[in-house]
């Protein structure tokens, strides 16, 4: 089976992470098919999206081991910008690019047990577009979980505002279906014009705004720290930066 697969249920496309022995890590090839899920959506009679998981878990970060140049090409409204509406449903960690994916969805649903992280400056690596929360909820809630690197619970997500429904345990995918049968029935034109509307209004990170121009960030996945963050990561130790 496919990593990501793209299902049709009427008006509503279900999109579904499928690597959950690996928590979903995104590798290349996962990041690709994203890029290719997106603009399918984009392209299709579907009117909503709904981001789910395979598993206990939504997803675990990148995949340090076989992690894409151009994974920013498979976030939505990065890699491919969509008119229409897309809900997240999430469970257990949603770490890293996993948040990302959540940040730049419209709506999100995560039952009781989702844990929100951010580790990036723990590694050494940061793609920029999550400096765009500081948009989406309160400034210094926002720098606490970017550069703290804590979990962040469901129920503490909501509070802030960075999520829409919290659920039961395993019912997040449920209601995610439901709301998106309700947009799949009200007008179109008038969904996505309220998305373009909001999305010009929303304030935008300079790497969201630049990433499909501009390589400059690259220079981060080049650099020794982020080898040496990588290195720590799998020897289990603290990481020695020095800034190159």
């Amino acid at each position: 089976m496919s990593l990501v697969t793209y299902e049709t249920r009427g008006h509503v496309a279900l999109i579904t992470l499928r690597r959950s022995e690996r928590r979903n890590a995104l590798n290349t090839e996962m990041s690709a098919l994203l890029h290719e899920a997106w603009t399918r959506f984009a392209g299709s009679q579907e009117r909503v999206a709904v981001l789910a998981a395979d598993g206990d878990h939504f997803c675990a970060g990148v995949d340090v081991t076989d992690a894409s140049k151009e994974a920013w090409k498979g976030v939505p409204n990065v890699g491919v910008k969509l008119d229409k509406p897309l809900i997240t449903a999430v469970s257990g960690w949603v770490v890293g690019a996993g948040f990302t994916l959540t940040m730049m969805s419209d709506l999100c649903v995560a039952d009781d047990t989702t844990q929100f992280m951010f580790p990036e400056a723990k590694l050494g690596l940061f793609g920029g577009i999550t400096a765009s929360l500081v948009s989406r909820i309160p400034h210094k809630v926002a720098l606490e979980f970017l550069m703290l690197g804590d979990p962040l619970p469901a129920r503490r997500a909501y509070d802030v505002g960075l999520i829409n429904r919290v659920t039961e345990k395993g019912r997040q995918l449920e209601t995610a279906m439901e709301m998106a049968d309700r947009l799949a029935g009200y007008a179109p034109l008038v969904l996505q014009t309220i998305k373009r509307a909001t999305l010009e209004t929303l304030p935008k990170s300079p790497a969201e705004i630049a990433y499909p121009e501009m390589g400059y960030l690259t220079r981060l996945v080049q650099s020794e720290d982020y080898q040496e963050g990588v290195n720590a990561f799998r020897e289990k130790r603290k990481p020695d930066f020095q800034g190159r």
